[in-house]
């Protein structure tokens, strides 16, 4: 790997590492992908962040911790887990976490967040880690990882920090869409991360070089508090937004919001307490997926800072694309069921599983997402995986007393 040395010790970094790989050796990627028939689930990678999908179905771009120096880089992979490759990983820049991936619909770029490469402090690094993404800056790199462009310019502020989260690209290609925070020094219940907003622009590519234009802001419900842009609907004339719009909602009881472009109107298509996240359409846009804490009774002693991460437990949801019937596809936390008994035997023997980022292949019947669990020495970890809905519904009941 040709980029600068990067020396950090995270949180459980010195365990967690002792029992990987340095770097992806053969032995390592020989490990996946593995398919488990009895859960219709098959393991496509680790130490893994937000996923997303080329427009032609063939390749997924995901994040992927270097155990090395323990910063995200950005991976491809076939949805099958075959072709791995490291994107970019011999440019100079960026060089810290590179996270939340999405594709270009030409195929010809990717946008990402990446650190700062003045960020200093040790926690101020773990906040510019995919997901949270403070001290961060849009970048759009070649699809071959050959070149890469920073799109905004937001300054390294410990007590301000901006950044870029969750960017994703219009289904035309001629937008992007990403969140950040506006006025960190907000508090108080229902704005427990700050003030955030959504950002829209212009994507244009100038004399062979991508710029943005015509960038704005909006601050869609009455709280304004914090937002996550997860999808765009197939039209483009919506936006999938995990929120918390009412006034006094924490961001521990987070909403699956869609926001129209045209009208501005944000609406809220889970009106419960519980923690939703993630949410991605199915390829022909008739239904949502998306994490969720409902049924399993979490209650978070701190949502302050990565506090939540210590209570988080998340199951993966379908529901039609108005909100309506929703439904639980996945058992992971709960006890006894398949789910739980696989992924604590064939994953890693975790008391909690959350789903993190997610997204449906095009053939309708297969999802991708993050499985994520606290590993060795506190660490969290995440597994990539294919899921077979279709698989999945052939097999036999559950176990007694638990839902299949």
């Amino acid at each position: 790997m040709n980029r600068p040395a990067r020396l950090i010790v995270l949180l459980g970094c010195v365990a967690a590492c002792a029992a990987v790989a340095a770097g992806p050796t053969s032995a390592q990627k020989a490990r996946f992908p593995r398919t488990f028939g009895e859960v219709g689930i098959t393991l496509l990678d680790e130490w893994t962040a937000g996923v997303d999908l080329s427009a032609d179905g063939k390749r997924l771009l995901y994040a992927r911790r270097d155990p090395r120096d323990w910063y995200f880089d950005l991976w491809l992979s076939r949805p099958s887990g075959r072709e791995q490759e490291c994107l970019g990983c011999g440019l100079p820049q960026p060089s810290k976490h590179r996270g939340g991936p999405s594709w270009h619909p030409s195929g010809e770029f990717l946008a990402f967040s990446a650190e700062n490469p003045d960020v200093r402090t040790r926690r101020a690094d773990r906040l510019a880690e995919p997901g949270t993404a403070l001290n961060t800056n849009l970048w759009v790199m070649t699809a071959d990882g050959s070149k890469a462009w920073q799109l905004t310019d937001y300054e390294t502020d410990y007590k301000e920090p901006r950044g870029v989260l969750g960017p994703a690209f219009s289904p035309d290609g001629s937008k992007i869409a990403w969140t950040g925070p506006v006025n960190r020094s907000r508090s108080g219940p229902g704005v427990e991360w700050g003030e955030w907003a959504i950002f829209l622009a212009d994507f244009v590519v100038e004399d062979d070089v991508p710029v943005l234009r015509n960038a704005r802001q909006v601050q869609p419900g009455a709280q304004r508090a914090f937002y996550q842009v997860d999808d765009w609907s197939p039209d483009g004339g919506r936006l999938l937004v995990t929120a918390n719009p009412r006034i006094g909602q924490g961001v521990d009881s987070l909403d699956i919001c869609r926001y129209d472009l045209a009208s501005g109107h944000l609406r809220r298509l889970t009106q419960t307490t519980d923690w939703d996240h993630f949410a991605h359409y199915s390829a022909d846009g008739r239904h949502i997926y998306w994490a969720s804490t409902r049924d399993l009774g979490v209650r978070f002693r701190s949502v302050e800072g990565l506090n939540w991460r210590q209570d988080i437990r998340t199951e993966l949801w379908a529901m039609g694309a108005d909100g309506a019937e929703p439904r639980r596809l996945t058992f992971f936390n709960a006890k006894g069921n398949r789910d739980n008994t696989w992924f604590r035997s064939k994953v890693f023997a975790a008391s909690r599983v959350f789903v993190g980022d997610n997204l449906a292949l095009l053939d309708g019947t297969r999802l991708v997402a993050v499985l994520g669990y606290e590993g060795t020495g506190g660490q969290i970890n995440g597994a990539l995986a294919v899921i077979d809905l279709a698989a999945r519904a052939t097999q036999p009941p559950a176990a007694p007393g638990h839902p299949q």
